[in-house]
């Protein structure tokens, strides 16, 4: 029986197969200054939920994969005002979007993918919404192992983003170059058949760094500004389930 099993999960990824999954993110972005903390974005698992589509073709020898996901919701905004007035907000209209296509030859792909994650804004006023955005690209390692009754398909990939950006939605709404900016990720699925279906669990924790920025000028009814984006680390971790579809 159990070699049946293997034999049911094993097939599935020598065919050319669709992943439908949900998923919430628990997300830490921190803003820093001289070493120092200076406000912070957060959620916990529940505020910001999404729904994702992953494809892998059945060509050989090389292989290609395309993901497609999609959260929204909230988030909360610890930080200051302009005057540097303490301030902690609950932040609605906040949504992160990722797409990453990706080559391979048995267990290496290169991959080009684009990110975009809107911070969302409070009720407080004077606030904005901000835009960070890039296209990037990587390498990912992509392996599986078949155990007695469950597969496990590990990946983890390194990301450069390519000529990342930082849109304020304030006044002239000027567009930021961001200094360098690279991430990582380890993505850890667990498969399991129940008759006919293959369903799955994940973990996944992305890591984002971006360096300061160039300074850009804002513009409002009132004031001229130069203004910069200090340098940041994003600390997200995915919790997921899925099916798997096999054609």
């Amino acid at each position: 029986m159990n070699k049946l099993f293997l034999t049911a999960l094993a097939s599935t990824y020598l065919f050319a197969q669709t992943e439908i999954y949900t998923y919430t993110v628990f997300m830490d972005y921190r803003e820093y200054e001289n070493g120092s903390v200076i406000d912070k974005d957060y959620t916990n698992f529940g505020d910001l939920n999404g729904i994702g589509i992953f494809y892998k073709s059945k060509t050989k020898p090389l292989k290609f994969t395309l993901r497609a996901e999609f959260a929204g919701g909230e988030s909360t905004y610890e930080g200051s005002t302009w005057d540097g007035t303490p301030l902690k907000n609950r932040q609605s209209g906040v949504y992160i979007f990722n797409f990453e296509s990706g080559v391979g030859v048995n267990y290496f792909f290169l991959t080009l993918g684009y990110r975009e994650w809107n911070r969302g804004k409070s009720n407080y006023s004077g606030d904005y919404d901000e835009k960070y955005y890039w296209p990037y690209f990587g390498i990912r390692y992509d392996y599986h192992f078949f155990f007695n009754n469950f597969a496990f398909n590990p990946k983890i990939s390194y990301q450069a983003a390519i000529s990342p950006k930082l849109k304020v939605y304030l006044g002239n709404e000027p567009v930021l170059n961001l200094g360098y900016t690279d991430g990582a990720y380890i993505d850890l699925p667990l498969y399991f058949k129940t008759g006919n279906t293959v369903w799955y669990i994940f973990y996944k924790y992305q890591y984002w760094h971006i360096s300061k920025s160039d300074y850009a000028v804002l513009q409002t009814s009132s004031d001229r500004t130069l203004i910069y984006e200090p340098e940041s680390i994003t600390r997200n971790q995915y919790l997921g389930a899925g099916f798997v579809f096999r054609f």
